[in-house]
């Protein structure tokens, strides 16, 4: 990200245009040239948002869409009541990028929200983190154990989704708005028994006034306006499996790290049966699954692709180039993990006849609740200081500060006045040719063992006398850096709505007016 923000040759290296007026300007005119089918793309998001209700606001995005407008897209895998704070922080900067944009550019500009409802690693997105006894907490909602269905097709049991989300609720603590969160929470989960279909429903409710368009990878009918574009990538499967490969190889003598692992026989497709999806490598001229037995030619494979496009799926690699091609992407917003594997993608895009899109990081977001803000004020540390980890570093001087020192330097007398016995015992007794070392050895673990268990009884004791300062320490971490990572990665946004309230993501969104890669700071 270094290299983004601050070295030209970077971009011009690794992508196609550079994010300023000229890249806007010169991407514009790219997709101009292109076709889409526009009216396809709009009846495939009515017909999937149709269930949870289409706002005016994206009802007007949508004919803006089909009139000619270009998109602001980012994306993310379905996760429970919306995963963690990083999908609704990318939703927010998808929103606040289009809206930019449209502004700066005097032209409809539109936001939209590429579900991966394709991925399969569902313990990713099975579960909710919350604070308790002043530290996150993992709430997992069970599923079969190996189960490696899409998550677009894999369903669970409505009642045990209630009862789970009840739960997570009740971590939460009980404020004025936890009743009606957990409605609109219930009202999304009816008729929506997928974890992607659960994740939409909420993510077109919070963002209604927005205008957020949503679309699910995995959707049968996306997949037949697809089906050409997958032919392609068939064909084109070598082509751009080496040129991945070779612009990682490159990316690794720049002095980076290897984000895919990739090389030339990878193919970048699954094949899906009974909803769960089956990595392709290229042998032999054909395209295989070993372990699950599967065989194709290429013209096998893009005969699948022209009449059954839903029996494939797209990876991380072919994913981009996929979503590029069915929609008119002005620019993709990405998280720093997302634009490190993009970096390698310009020749993906290049062997199917388009462009990258100008591609730009995410904005971030970091809470300060009431209580945060409390204990903030109470140990004297800046939310900066904690960011940085020092909530940590204070604790143990807080720790050492109150340490009974006293005590610890007797203990520490007493152990070494025993050790100077047993030593002089240990002389004397060899002296006259008794061998008793081992014998003393034992001993002095045993006392040793004595004085770590006095030690720690003390030791107990103080923590337990100060346990009120010392948990104001470590809630703050739990609050601001859970485990060690950014409370975008842990919590959801659910947990800052049930003290804020409802209007939380629309205000968020009308206030957020940053750059591309900017962290704030939000008080609550």
């Amino acid at each position: 990200m270094d290299a983004y923000f601050n070295d030209p040759d970077f971009i011009h290296t690794y992508f196609d245009y550079s994010p300023d007026a000229e890249g806007y300007a010169a991407r514009l005119k790219e997709l101009e040239s292109r076709t889409f089918d526009r009216a396809g793309l709009s009846r495939v998001i009515r017909g999937f948002m149709g269930k949870a209700g289409l706002s005016e606001e994206a009802e007007a995005h949508l004919l803006e869409l089909e009139e000619g407008a270009p998109a602001v897209v980012g994306g993310q895998q379905a996760g429970l009541l919306t995963g963690p704070l990083y999908s609704v922080n990318k939703a927010l900067s998808v929103v606040a990028e289009a809206r930019r944009l449209r502004a700066e550019l005097g032209t409809p500009v539109v936001p939209i929200f590429w579900i991966a409802g394709e991925d399969h690693d569902l313990l990713e997105i099975n579960h909710v983190y919350a604070i308790s006894d002043d530290r996150p907490v993992k709430r997992q909602f069970p599923v079969p154990f190996g189960a490696k269905t899409m998550a677009s097709e894999t369903a669970f049991d409505p009642a045990e989704m209630e009862a789970y989300i009840r739960s997570v609720f009740r971590d939460y603590g009980e404020t004025a708005h936890t009743e009606s969160l957990i409605g609109t929470v219930l009202d999304c989960l009816e008729g929506n028994p997928t974890f992607t279909s659960f994740f939409a429903a909420l993510m077109a409710r919070l963002f209604s006034e927005e205008g957020l368009l949503l679309l699910d990878a995995a959707d049968p009918a996306l997949r037949q306006l697809e089906a050409p574009h997958f032919e392609n990538m068939v064909r084109n499967s070598a082509a751009i499996a080496a040129g991945v490969a070779e612009t990682e190889e490159r990316f690794v003598r720049d002095g980076f790290d290897r984000p895919l692992g990739s090389d030339g026989q990878d193919a970048h497709l699954f094949y899906v049966e009974s909803g769960e999806r089956f990595l392709l490598r290229r042998e032999d001229g054909k395209f295989v699954n070993s372990q699950a037995g599967f065989s194709f030619s290429e013209d096998e494979l893009a005969e699948i692709a022209h009449t059954r496009p839903e029996l494939l799926s797209n990876n991380v690699v072919t994913r981009p180039v996929m979503q590029d091609l069915a929609i008119p992407v002005l620019t993709f917003v990405g998280g720093p993990g997302e634009i490190a594997y993009w970096s390698l993608l310009r020749p993906a895009f290049r062997e199917m006849g388009i462009r990258m899109p100008v591609i730009i990081p995410r904005q971030s977001l970091t809470f300060i609740s009431r209580l945060t803000a409390s204990l903030l004020s109470e140990t004297g540390l800046s939310e900066e200081e904690v960011l940085a980890g020092m909530a940590e570093e204070e604790k143990q001087a807080f720790i050492d500060r109150v340490s009974d020192r006293e005590a610890a330097g007797r203990i520490a007398r007493m152990e070494e006045q025993l050790n100077d016995g047993y030593r002089e015992l240990s002389a004397s007794l060899e002296s006259r040719g008794r061998n008793v070392r081992e014998l003393i050895e034992k001993n002095i673990a045993f006392h040793e063992r004595q004085f770590n268990y006095l030690k720690e009884k003390i030791r107990e004791s103080v923590l337990l006398e100060h346990e009120t300062a010392i948990r104001r320490y470590s809630r703050l971490e739990a609050e601001l850096l859970p485990e060690g990572g950014f409370q975008e990665r842990k919590f959801s946004p659910f947990q800052f709505m049930n003290e804020y309230g409802p209007g939380f993501i629309s205000d968020l969104a009308a206030r957020m007016d940053g750059r591309p890669g900017d962290h704030h700071l939000v008080r609550l």
